[in-house]
């Protein structure tokens, strides 16, 4: 009896999982990378399906600008929005760039205070959140969270220089948001400038002149800083006397300038303008006494 032969079988289908097989393949080790995305896909015949991380920061560039005691603080709204179309964490992270000791101290004394915001905007008058962090340029805080697809999260972001070196400076500071973690990341950096000038001598030294030329009651300018600023009054390297901008008024007398410390004469009188530290950021005023000798005791009067 002769045996019929077997029908060979067709290879269609095993061909197509091939194909399919070396597509995913291709794919897997061909993703590309893009600025602040990470996109995958993934191709099987007909169906294709993606997923992409990506994240985009606002608002962060309006902390830039100058900051003086007049105006020390600054508020910015930071929004953070998932722009990818999958849900993840997201950290955003402030650094600080400085070159010379006053950029230092500037950054060393601007305090930074985060927290998430209430409503949509942040303001000057904004009282920061249950949630809020504090720091400075030198190690500022942190800001966290996460984010569903197309979600958003308004941050506040306040800034405010407590302290002034005794020269111009600036601080760069920059804000880097990532969403995300390891290769499927999204990423956005934004920065903000922050400068302060050198203190300026704003001038305004008086001297007033007693009964008896025993002493004299000399001021100053108060008007170019905050009233509750502290001042010091120096002669020849030395602190004679601290006034409050409330008062802006130094009594010199004997018991502020001996001899020992000014001989009879003229007498130059320096006024500092003084930081939350106690440390002078600079000359505002300036101006000459005459120191005399009457009746056997020290005197002073006007020049």
């Amino acid at each position: 009896m002769s045996r019929r032969p077997r029908a060979a079988r067709r290879p269609g289908r095993l061909h197509a999982a091939l194909l399919v097989g070396v597509t995913v393949l291709l794919v897997g080790i061909g993703g590309t990378a893009g600025h602040a995305l990470w996109a995958s896909t993934v191709t099987t015949g007909a169906n294709v399906q993606s997923a992409t991380v990506a994240v985009t920061e606002a608002g962060f560039d309006r902390l830039a600008g100058e900051v003086t005691a007049q105006s020390p603080s600054r508020t910015a709204t930071v929004l953070v929005t998932n722009t990818g179309s999958t849900r993840a964490a997201w950290t955003g992270t402030m650094t600080a760039a400085f070159t010379t000791a006053d950029d230092q101290y500037l950054a060393r004394n601007v305090r930074v205070v985060v927290w998430t915001a209430t409503g949509s905007t942040c303001t000057a008058t904004t009282a920061p959140g249950s949630d809020a962090a504090t720091g400075n340029w030198i190690v500022p805080p942190a800001l966290s969270g996460t984010l569903s697809a197309g979600q958003a999260v308004t941050w506040c972001v306040r800034t405010t220089a407590t302290a002034f070196p005794t020269g111009a400076a600036g601080v760069t500071a920059t804000l880097t948001t990532v969403l995300g973690s390891g290769s499927w990341t999204g990423r956005d950096t934004a920065a903000a400038r922050q400068t302060t000038p050198a203190p300026a001598v704003t001038g305004g030294f008086s001297c007033q002149p007693t009964d008896g030329n025993w002493y004299v009651i000399v001021g100053w300018d108060v008007t170019k800083a905050p009233l509750e600023t502290w001042y010091a009054v120096i002669v020849n390297g030395t602190t004679i006397a601290k006034s409050q901008g409330y008062y802006g008024k130094a009594t010199i007398s004997a018991a502020e300038v001996p001899a020992t410390l000014a001989a009879d004469g003229p007498v130059k009188v320096r006024v500092d303008r003084l930081d939350a530290n106690d440390r002078s950021v600079g000359q505002v005023a300036g101006g000459t006494i005459t120191a005399i000798t009457q009746n056997g005791a020290r005197g002073f009067r006007c020049a």
